[in-house]
């Protein structure tokens, strides 16, 4: 993932995706130290995922109701769960650390100190 902008205002957004990527990604600076990037399908405006990075501790949290489980293919410790729900990757996994490929439609989940 790339590194999150700190020169953006709170409340100003940039958009990652380019021209004729199957997804629109935009990255918003919601709070002083958390950035949110949403990840939508650029025909519809579907929404698929809400990832929110604090970036004074790194971490990343899921907005679970965002999540569009047909959409995604969850990738736990580097391999392909799709038995697993959203909830049960992230609690499979001690402090997770998550990771989006857009290319591959797969959302990584995997320990952060690995």
């Amino acid at each position: 993932m790339p590194d999150e902008p700190t020169e953006l205002a709170v409340g100003e957004s940039f958009v990652t995706s380019e021209e004729g990527d199957d997804l629109r990604v935009e990255t918003t600076r919601s709070e002083e130290h958390l950035f949110t990037t949403t990840y939508r399908d650029a025909e519809t405006g579907t929404l698929r995922l809400a990832l929110q990075v604090d970036i004074t501790t790194g971490s990343a949290a899921i907005d679970p109701r965002s999540y569009d489980a047909d959409f995604w293919t969850l990738v736990v410790e580097g391999l392909p769960r799709p038995d697993l729900d959203l909830q049960s990757a992230l609690a499979s996994v001690e402090e997770p650390g998550i990771e989006v490929d857009t290319d591959r439609r797969e959302l990584h989940v995997q320990s952060d100190d690995a």
